[in-house]
C-alpha cells in the first residue's frame, strides 16, 4: 500500500512540476474581447486578469481589444487590436497577425526570446520594440539591439542614408524611378540573410526588400500609445 501511495504522490508531483515548467507568465491587464486557445484544446476561452500563460497558448485580440502580458523574467508584451501571438515554446513567440509591443528585460543571450513572423525571425537581447505583422510589415526599435533573420530568401537591405536619398529622388523625378532603383540595387543594396537593427531606427518589409529609416515623431508616438496601455487598462 505504501508503495502505491508513494507512486501516486510521485505522479502528482511530476505533473505539478511539468505544469510549472509550462508557465511563461500571466495576464496583467485586459481590455475588450481577448481569447486564449490552449495546447491540445479545440475551444477558445475568455482571457481574464491573472490568467497564467503557458507554452502552447494562442492569444487572440478582437477589434478594439488589447492585453498586457508579464513574463516570468520581468519582460512585458502588449498585444494591440486584431493581433495574435502563439507561445510555441519558452523562448519562441510566433506573431502572424497584428501589432505587438515587446519590452524585454532578460540579458541571457542563450535563452533570449525569439519572435517569429511571416517575414523574419527576430532575436532579442534586452530591448524595447514593436513588430507590425500587417500588410505594412515593420520593426521599430526604441532601445537595445535586435537581430533580424530572413525566413526565406536573402534580404535586399537599404540602410537609412541610402533610403533617404532614394525617397527624395523619387519625389523629385518620378519618371526616372526605375532607372534610379536599378542603380541603387546594383550599387548599395546589402544582400544578406540577417542583420542587426540598432536603436531608434525602423525597418519596413516589402517581400525580400528591406528599407531602414531614421526615428520619427510618429514612431515616438506609437511607443507612447503602448506605454499608456501598460499603465491605463483596467
Amino acid at each position: 500500500m505504501k508503495k502505491i501511495l508513494m507512486s501516486i504522490f510521485i505522479t502528482f508531483l511530476s505533473v505539478g512540476i511539468l505544469s510549472a515548467n509550462d508557465a511563461l507568465g500571466s495576464v496583467e491587464k485586459v481590455n475588450g474581447n481577448v481569447k486564449v486557445k490552449s495546447e491540445n484544446s479545440f475551444k477558445k476561452s475568455k482571457v481574464k486578469k491573472c490568467l497564467e500563460i503557458k507554452k502552447g497558448d494562442l492569444i487572440t485580440t478582437a477589434k478594439n481589444a488589447n492585453v498586457v502580458i508579464n513574463l516570468l523574467d520581468g519582460s512585458t508584451l502588449v498585444l494591440d487590436a486584431s493581433s495574435t501571438l502563439y507561445f510555441s515554446s519558452k523562448n519562441i513567440a510566433q506573431q502572424d497577425k497584428g501589432k505587438v509591443y515587446y519590452k524585454i528585460t532578460s540579458r541571457d543571450a542563450k535563452n533570449a526570446l525569439k519572435v517569429k513572423t511571416p517575414f523574419a525571425i527576430i532575436g532579442i537581447k534586452g530591448t524595447t520594440f514593436i513588430v507590425d505583422s500587417s500588410e505594412n510589415a515593420s520593426v521599430k526599435l526604441k532601445e537595445g539591439v535586435v537581430g533580424i533573420q530572413s525566413v526565406k530568401d536573402e534580404f535586399e537591405l537599404y540602410r537609412k542614408t541610402i533610403q533617404a536619398q532614394y525617397d527624395k529622388f523619387v519625389s523629385q523625378q518620378e519618371s526616372e524611378f526605375e532607372k534610379f532603383k536599378s542603380q541603387q540595387e546594383e550599387a548599395v543594396a546589402l544582400i544578406t540573410k540577417e542583420f542587426d537593427l540598432q536603436e531608434r531606427n525602423t525597418v519596413s518589409f516589402d517581400g525580400n526588400k528591406v528599407g531602414e529609416k531614421a526615428w520619427t515623431k510618429e514612431d515616438e508616438a506609437e511607443f507612447e500609445y503602448f506605454e499608456k496601455l501598460m499603465g491605463s487598462i483596467e
